[in-house]
């Protein structure tokens, strides 16, 4: 597609954004939030099983913005996740460190799939602009 006035560009523009808002920015939002699991997933300790399998995403759209929500509804995710203490008898008798899997897992998303994710999403808003 040439442009031959400043409404052609107007209306690319318009075709874009309307595409951005609608569907390209929550369907890659999506895709981001199932690559963040698996890596959250591939960084959380492995006993049973059971906290690994809970782990989820989704995106939500708000009114300016777009969240990805890592989840897990294991009871005990945040003492595995960020340490506890050890009691026993009702006394502190030591500390066990958090094995930090959701922020090393986004971690290595940002370092191995955020770049090319990025990309995609802007390559998608060029093929919407032009039609």
């Amino acid at each position: 597609m040439s442009m031959k006035s400043l409404e052609d560009l107007e209306r690319a523009f318009n075709r874009g954004l309307a595409e951005w808002e609608g569907r390209i920015a929550l369907d890659h939002a999506e895709k981001m939030g199932t690559k963040c699991v698996r890596e959250v997933k591939r960084k959380t300790k492995v006993k049973t099983g059971n906290l690994r399998r809970r782990w989820s995403s989704h995106a939500q759209k708000g009114k300016d913005d777009i969240k990805i929500h890592l989840e897990n509804d294991a009871d005990y995710v945040a003492y595995v996740n960020d340490g506890h203490r050890k009691v026993r008898g009702g006394k502190t008798v030591g500390y066990v460190e958090g094995h930090h899997m959701l922020e090393r897992g986004v971690a290595s998303y940002k370092d191995h799939y955020l770049q090319d994710d990025l990309q995609g999403m802007v390559d998608d808003l060029g093929k919407a602009m032009r039609g």
